[in-house]
């Protein structure tokens, strides 16, 4: 991680935009970094959060067309080169055949696998598009947001996200079954 903050500190205001697109820097921390940028006066805010949105949709759409274009064969070459087991993406496959465009949700914890996957099965674009801008603009403005709160702490994220992880996976989760429910109240007054 040494390694990866001093890259982070060398590229200022460009470290979101870079730490996004190689995607091998948690997203957290390059976020908290912009965040302790805009605590320290060196950014604004808007330009944090409009350089990481906007980073997060393009990089999003672009592994959504790789796998749209390139189908199957080039999403498992590239579920390898992420070290995404090829279990992980029959199960994200499945539920997108059962949650929909949703599940792209799920993005937020493993960007590569379900945009990959999402073109894989030729989720609509549009919808595609609608569920990414919208998460990952939760995603950016929270971690920006919290990267100023802890300012020169910024690096302590991860210990953030240890505590506040299953929080957010358990939120996500009722996402889920609010949709369920919603979509199906007959089922689900019938098991009632």
């Amino acid at each position: 991680m040494h390694f990866l903050e001093h890259l982070l500190l060398a590229c200022g205001v460009f470290s979101i935009p870079i730490g996004i697109f190689i995607q091998f820097i948690p997203n957290e921390l390059v976020l908290a970094y912009g965040g302790f940028l805009v605590d320290s006066h060196d950014a604004s805010f808007l330009t944090m959060f409009l350089l990481a949105w906007g980073s997060f949709t393009l990089s999003q759409i672009g592994l959504y067309w790789i796998g749209r274009l390139g189908g199957r064969p080039v999403a498992l070459r590239l579920y390898r080169y992420f070290r995404i087991r090829q279990e992980k993406q029959l199960r994200a496959e499945r539920w997108f055949e059962k949650y929909g465009a949703w599940i792209v949700c799920l993005s937020l914890l493993w960007r590569q696998l379900f945009a990959l996957s999402a073109g894989v099965m030729r989720l609509s674009f549009k919808k595609f598009v609608s569920v990414t801008t919208m998460i990952f603009a939760f995603w950016s403005f929270l971690f920006i947001h919290l990267g100023m709160m802890l300012g020169s702490n910024w690096r302590m994220i991860g210990h953030f996200m240890d505590d506040i992880g299953p929080y957010i996976v358990v939120g996500i989760g009722l996402l889920f079954l609010i949709r369920h429910v919603r979509t199906q109240p007959k089922r689900f007054n019938e098991s009632a």
